[in-house]
């Protein structure tokens, strides 16, 4: 064989294709642990708020994790005056691994009336996930396919997944995150160092977390994407406090999410 031609498959061999991806590894979490998110506009004014709460359970054998989300005030994709309740409750494989396996949330409005349902459910046996979105309000339904890996993460949850990183570290991890939009985003979580960060019980060191999204070849147009920020407690299992970036996607306000109590 051309020596020349060795050379270019043995690095299309190496570094033509992603790194084997890993599931990220099951956090710290306490039996029942709840909380409250207030969600603000970047520019001040109160978006929405929740109330979350976890239940951990044993089904088939398997230990799993429900988180349920209760919130009111105002969500994509509807108007931003438009007053909206919705729950969302997700479910996590918690044993070995972690990993999201389904999550659903029944969007409403004031009067109870049903206006949307989205669903996610994974299939890791065959590396893939549905986005299904059904609009009551317009009779339509839309279903994508995405092809994932064991990396991939979902909203509902992230907070618990990222408990793991390796802080204190210079060391990245990276995955995918299936958002709301829906859109599934190659990223990097990248730790920059500690903040002291004000909370409803007083000063607390973080360590702060940028996302950065890896778009490939687009990667010069990062510029443009405003940078997205979790904060976790130093202190162990670093529980979540704050959340600075796009609500759920490009096309969603920028907002600062605070846990007030937690």
């Amino acid at each position: 064989m051309n020596k020349y031609l060795l050379a270019v498959l043995l690095i299309i061999f190496f570094y033509g294709y992603p790194a084997f991806a890993e599931p990220f590894k099951v956090p710290p979490i306490s039996p029942g642990e709840r909380g409250t998110i207030v969600t603000e506009y970047k520019d001040g004014g109160v978006r929405w708020e929740a109330d979350w709460k976890t239940e951990l359970y044993t089904e088939n054998g398997e230990t799993k994790l429900r988180i349920i989300y209760n919130a009111k005030g105002a969500t994509s994709p509807f108007s931003q005056n438009q007053r909206l309740t919705w729950q969302s409750v997700a479910i996590w494989k918690a044993e070995d691994e972690f990993i999201p396996l389904s999550s659903e949330t029944k969007i409403k409005d004031i009067a109870g009336n049903l206006l949307m349902i989205d669903k996610k459910t994974f299939n890791h046996r065959k590396n893939t996930a549905v986005f299904a979105r059904e609009d009551l309000q317009l009779g339509t339904y839309d279903r994508k396919l995405y092809d994932i890996t064991p990396d991939t993460l979902i909203v509902e949850g992230i907070t618990y997944a990222l408990r793991v990183l390796p802080f204190a570290t210079d060391n990245p991890v990276t995955g995918k995150i299936l958002s709301n939009e829906p859109e599934l985003y190659n990223v990097e979580f990248v730790e920059r160092g500690i903040e002291k960060i004000k909370t409803a019980v007083g000063e607390v060191e973080c360590y702060k977390v940028e996302i950065v999204p890896k778009l490939g070849v687009r990667n010069i147009f990062k510029v443009f994407f405003p940078k997205t920020y979790f904060w976790f407690t130093v202190e162990p299992p670093h529980k979540w406090v704050r959340y600075e970036g796009y609500e759920n996607g490009i096309d969603t306000p920028e907002v600062i999410m605070s846990v007030t109590n937690n």
